[in-house]
């Protein structure tokens, strides 16, 4: 760890800690589940933070706010971002981070800009970021169907993230929401990976691979 990267972790939680106190109350418990998760799957905790307090710089902000300055930093712009803005505070996040506050570190960034929808190949913290973002204590306790998939992030990160895919096509198809094709495209890269692993033979010990006469 560098001290610029902790510097800039300092300055991304100050400007994230101006926003309203449900939004602070929520970073700090997608913090809390973040960092455990980073601590199983080794990831560094000080990258970690840096990306759960910059994760939701923009989501206070209203939906034609987050439509303008996308435009205005030339973020692309599709009919579900125009139908539901918000989908648009990951990427807007992102670009102020890199821009304002001088963070290159790609991974972090990543994970700020897909926390929402995903995307095909996710670095390993921007998987911890998404799933913390998605099961947090308040999200869990209003759908008890997040519980299961909290648990699962603990043993295998990808079929965590296939489990919250599924359970967020459900999710829009009850309430007649405009699904995005950025998710889309992300959730058939994840069942097209699931499904090849799968189908994999099973690893076979290594006392199996060795010539006959080694194996007696």
């Amino acid at each position: 760890m560098t001290p610029g990267l902790r510097r800039q972790l300092e300055a991304v939680r100050a400007e994230l800690e101006r926003c309203p106190e449900g939004l602070v109350a929520h970073v700090r418990r997608v913090r809390a589940e973040a960092l455990d998760l980073a601590r199983i799957w080794d990831v560094d905790p000080v990258r970690t933070e840096l990306a759960v307090w910059g994760h939701d710089l923009f989501r206070a902000h209203s939906p034609s706010a987050q439509l303008r300055l996308a435009r205005e930093t030339g973020l692309p712009v599709v009919a579900a971002d125009e139908a539901s803005p918000v989908l648009l505070h990951g990427p807007l996040a992102a670009h102020v981070l890199r821009e304002r506050f001088r963070v290159i570190d790609e991974e972090a960034l990543a994970a700020v800009r897909d926390h929402t929808l995903g995307a095909p190949t996710m670095p390993l913290l921007a998987k911890i970021v998404l799933l913390a973002d998605k099961v947090e204590t308040r999200k869990r306790d209003r759908d008890p169907a997040l519980r299961p998939i909290r648990r699962l992030a603990r043993r295998d990160l990808d079929l965590a993230l296939l489990c919250w895919a599924d359970w967020k096509w459900v999710h829009e198809r009850e309430r007649r929401w405009l699904g995005h094709p950025a998710h889309w495209q992300a959730r058939l890269a994840w069942v097209r990976e699931h499904h090849t692993e799968a189908a994999l033979p099973p690893i076979r010990p290594e006392a199996a691979l060795l010539p006959a006469s080694e194996n007696t």
